[in-house]
């Protein structure tokens, strides 16, 4: 083995790199977090080559994936939808959080644990149900921001805020992690709103402006929010952030505008759920512009444009976008996608370089679908519709 090779570890909460590399009579290991110089360290050995070869399978093992690898094992990100509550998140179990609890099943069949424990292996969920204290989720949350450990938390999922969520934005939520965001200083991933259907409709969730408390965590790599009413990110600016996820019924342009405009210098993933005009959706494609200059985000792999009832518009203007040639997946699912907008994708040169396009749920006909389908690269063309008279409608709205 001659030069240096690298490795990497990016799963769940750990971005980790080891490179190595040989010289005569020695080697020299290289070790540290994604993104710094890290620490090095030379050895001196007769056998320096062999010696490598070892450790290379010793970090293979343990999941390292040579740079790359990574590159080839590229998958989009996995569709979670609100019909059920998050089951993972950045690649941890979610488990309830009560510090009253000994052990029992919440009423979503998540264990419950008195404190923090297998922080290496679990992402805690706090919320509350309809038969709840009117208090008790703020007497979560405080329990699990006191708990010394709290410093080691990776992830945290934030589930109903009030017994009646429907009713309020998450304001006691919003000011402790200000309050409380250097303390947090592992937490790489949060997702505001994991709140299904069956508690509140995605359209009827109050949610506010979270420029600050992304600010607050400047270490954080993934956020995601669920529900549009209020829902804003002014002024954004993160060093960090790699994911940003919005789910709405109703995205308004104000927010669109906000997140086109946002410096995430790092953002690979971008998904967006527009909704329908008749619960909030006020943005239309002229808003996307400085995202699909391929400018603003420079990293960014997959794009998500979803859930949309301008999904022709979306689809013509990404079709003769800059910003397709560098992506590796494109979901424009959820929407009502018709021939127009797959007829314009089929006609980029560019769509032939994506490794994935997400356009289920679609009213695209049979033919046009066995034309999307001859691309030559992987593509979802599932759960097609039918329009309903001269109506059709995104997935997710009310």
């Amino acid at each position: 083995m001659a030069g240096t090779r690298r490795f990497e570890l990016v799963e769940g909460s750990s971005s980790k790199f080891w490179e190595v590399t040989v010289a005569d009579g020695s080697y020299t290991v290289t070790y540290g977090r994604i993104g710094t110089a890290g620490v090095s360290k030379t050895t001196e050995s007769a056998t320096a080559e062999a010696d490598a070869e070892k450790l290379v399978r010793e970090k293979l093992k343990k999941g390292y994936q040579e740079a790359g690898a990574a590159e080839a094992n590229w998958r989009p990100p996995v569709h979670v939808g609100t019909e059920k509550h998050i089951e993972r998140f950045l690649n941890y179990k979610v488990t309830g959080f009560n510090p009253d609890g000994e052990g029992e099943v919440d009423d979503y069949g998540r264990r419950e644990l008195p404190a923090l424990r297998d922080l290496d292996k679990l992402v805690f969920r706090v919320g509350v149900t309809y038969d709840d204290d009117p208090n008790a989720f703020v007497t979560r949350l405080d329990a699990l921001l006191a708990d010394p450990r709290v410093g080691d938390l990776r992830a945290l999922v934030i589930g109903n805020w009030f017994a009646d969520v429907c009713e309020d934005p998450p304001r006691e939520l919003v000011a402790r992690l200000l309050a409380r965001g250097k303390e947090l200083r592992s937490l790489e991933g949060l997702f505001v709103g994991d709140i299904i259907q069956e508690e509140c409709e995605i359209s009827w969730l109050h949610q506010m402006n979270y420029s600050d408390v992304l600010r607050a965590l400047p270490q954080l790599r993934e956020f995601w929010v669920r529900g549009g009413d209020g829902l804003r990110f002014l002024d954004l600016e993160h060093a960090s952030l790699r994911t940003l996820t919005v789910q709405t019924g109703g995205l308004s342009k104000g927010a669109v505008q906000d997140i086109a405009s946002a410096r995430l210098p790092e953002l690979q993933t971008l998904t967006l759920w527009f909704g329908s005009d008749n619960y909030g959706a006020t943005s239309d494609v002229s808003d996307l512009a400085p995202i699909l200059s391929g400018e603003q985000f420079p990293k960014l792999e997959h794009l998500g444009l979803q859930n949309s009832e301008d999904a022709d518009a979306i689809a013509v203007a990404v079709a003769a976008s800059p910003i397709l040639g560098r992506l590796k997946g494109l979901d424009l699912s959820m929407g009502t996608l018709t021939d127009e907008g797959a007829r314009a994708l089929l006609a980029a040169p560019a769509v032939r370089g994506l490794r994935h396009l997400n356009l289920r749920y679609h009213y695209v006909s049979p033919e046009v679908v066995k034309q999307l389908k001859g691309l030559g690269i992987e593509v979802n063309t599932a759960d097609r519709q039918e329009p309903d008279g001269d109506y059709m409608f995104a997935e997710v709205t009310e």
